[in-house]
């Protein structure tokens, strides 16, 4: 991955290729840093930061119920409206702890949400029920 800082005017800014979009190159940048060792020190923790996708977990130990707590927190609280939360929230406590909670996140295979999935069909959910239910689980 290519970037760099820059000087513009006073302040010092960052810089490094995403990757290509539809043909188009996309870019992060990010400027306002007084020196450039800062703009430096940012660039790394922001292209570290983008490798791993915005993910600070570490996959190989967390329990699924670790993770749906984690997920709703970081991801479900700031980008979704109040009742989907709510639903979500149902849907995590009442559902998939019970039943995948206990499971390390890395050996939660797709027959395993199968077999989840089947359950709740078996014990009579809705088909509306299973789509939220994949939802989450998405």
């Amino acid at each position: 991955m290519k970037g760099g800082t820059r000087k513009r005017g006073d302040t010092w800014s960052y810089y490094f290729d995403m990757g290509t979009v539809d043909g188009k190159r996309k870019k992060k940048q990010k400027g306002g840093f007084r020196t450039k060792k800062e703009a430096d020190d940012e660039l790394r923790n922001a292209m570290t930061e983008f490798k791993k996708c915005g993910s600070i977990v570490d996959e190989s130990n967390i329990s699924v119920a670790d993770y749906f707590d984690y997920w709703y927190k970081e991801y479900v609280l700031i980008n979704l409206k109040y009742n989907t939360q709510q639903a979500y929230r149902i849907v995590i406590d009442n559902h998939i702890k019970p039943l995948l909670g206990a499971y390390k996140l890395k050996a939660l295979t797709p027959d395993k949400l199968q077999e989840f999935l089947n359950s709740k069909y078996l014990n009579g959910f809705a088909k509306n029920s299973l789509g939220n239910f994949y939802s989450v689980l998405s």
